[in-house]
């Protein structure tokens, strides 16, 4: 796989550019297509100097598909950067020897992005108000780009960045917003944040407008539990099929969201795009939440099922037959032994002594022995005698979904830059965080 195009640029820190105007005295980040620099306002007092960030990549030859795409990013985000919560673009120029080079210049922001602030800064954890207060901001600031009819399509904590500590949240990256109001350009933007018709190419077109409200669904799940819910919005994701198998449980049991917060979601992840809150009805749900519906629970233990009736004696020979066929003898033992109702309980056990490996931890078969007898009791389709509720969906075990972090946080050198991972963008793969 060739490099990404960011990886061939070169380093121009220390480089005057826009004739003077601006010294790119620091690289910040490099992305898909593009390298971000700090720069010095040059005409700015010493006493009060003035930055800015400056995007960087190499131009495209006039006329070509690369040099309409580049533009139409411009065009849209100069249509909305006068809006409070997006963040304001400047200008735009090529320069070099032969302009082989353009150059966007964009506010500098100093505050990070939110993904940092998240998954790795924790600054939300036990701080329901503040959840609220940001999520809020970002609602505002989408909607503000959709009242001039601009649909982002990559609405996620890697677009949103705050103009300093923790406060004035920006909106960056217009590389895949768009005006229309049905789109044919599938699987555009980050997949974890993708609508489920977005993500689906049987589809003659999708709602960006939609595409947006979902990943804003999204974005307050992860302030909220500091996980992604699924990998992607697609019944071929495991996360996702046992969500739309039962919401509830899984809203509650695996995210652990509380009642009101659950009610809230399985609105925003309701399968028909048109029986979803509009923007405006999820910012009315947001207020009206108790500060306690913005942290996640712990679930209470729940009272032991009674014992099962003897018909599921054919269920139970099913499952222990399929384990015992399906997993070696040398990771698992599998024996029965009988309960005081007289059902048989499968018991599981492992031995690092027994196992074929001679190095490193033993294989843990407890959780594969869950994931076999889900899949054995799905394919009969009735109730396992689990813990779940009475739903017809044995529980499965999900650990956190942590979005892997690509890129470094500042301080940062050349040699530390992260190239961010482009793969789910169709078009213009430009991932860039401008700033951290």
């Amino acid at each position: 796989m060739p490099p990404p195009p960011s990886l061939l640029l070169p380093d121009l820190t220390g480089t005057f550019v826009d004739e003077g105007y601006l010294h790119l005295v620091q690289l910040l980040g490099c992305g898909g297509s593009a390298k971000v620099y700090k720069a010095l306002d040059t005409t700015s007092s010493s006493d009060d100097p003035l930055y800015f960030a400056v995007k960087c990549m190499r131009n495209c030859a006039s006329g070509s598909e690369g040099a309409a795409i580049l533009q139409h990013e411009v065009n849209i985000h100069a249509a909305v950067a006068h809006e409070p919560g997006v963040l304001t673009y400047h200008k735009v120029f090529a320069e070099g020897e032969k302009r082989e080079f353009v150059f966007i210049v964009l506010d500098l922001c100093t505050g990070g992005d939110m993904l940092d602030a998240i998954f790795w800064r924790r600054i939300y954890v036990d701080r329901p108000v503040l959840v609220r207060q940001v999520f809020l901001e970002v609602l505002d600031a989408v909607e503000d780009c959709h009242v001039n009819g601009v649909y982002h399509r990559d609405v996620k904590p890697d677009n949103i960045l705050y103009r300093s500590a923790r406060r004035g949240i920006r909106i960056a990256d217009f590389g895949l917003a768009t005006r229309e109001e049905e789109s044919t350009s599938f699987k555009c933007g980050s997949l974890a944040y993708m609508s489920p018709e977005c993500a689906d190419e049987t589809r003659t077109s999708y709602s960006p407008l939609q595409s947006d409200l979902w990943g804003l669904s999204i974005t307050l799940l992860n302030l909220i539990t500091t996980q992604n819910p699924w990998h992607v919005a697609d019944l071929t994701d495991a996360r996702y099929a046992t969500y739309r198998a039962d919401p509830d449980n899984y809203l509650y049991n695996i995210l652990h969201l509380s009642p009101g917060a659950n009610h809230l979601f399985s609105w925003c992840f309701a399968t028909d795009p048109a029986m979803r809150p509009s923007l405006a009805q999820m910012r009315s749900v947001v207020r009206e939440l108790l500060p306690s519906d913005f942290m996640p629970h712990t679930p209470a233990p729940r009272a032991p099922k009674p014992a099962a009736p003897c018909v599921q004696r054919p269920l139970y020979s099913a499952i222990l037959s399929a384990i015992r066929s399906s997993v070696p003898t040398t990771l698992c033992s599998v024996s029965s032994s009988p309960l005081v109702s007289g059902l048989p309980a499968l018991s599981m056990s492992s031995s690092s002594s027994t196992s074929s490996y001679s190095a490193g931890p033993p294989t843990p078969p407890i959780d594969g022995m869950h994931d076999q007898r889900v899949a054995v009791v799905d394919l009969l389709d009735v109730d396992a005698d689990t813990d779940t509720e009475d739903s017809g969906l044995a529980e499965a075990h999900f650990p956190p979904l942590i979005p892997t972090k690509l890129h470094t946080p500042q301080p940062v050198t050349p040699a530390q830059i992260a190239v961010e991972s482009v793969e789910g963008y169709q078009w213009f793969p430009d991932d860039v965080d401008w700033v951290y």
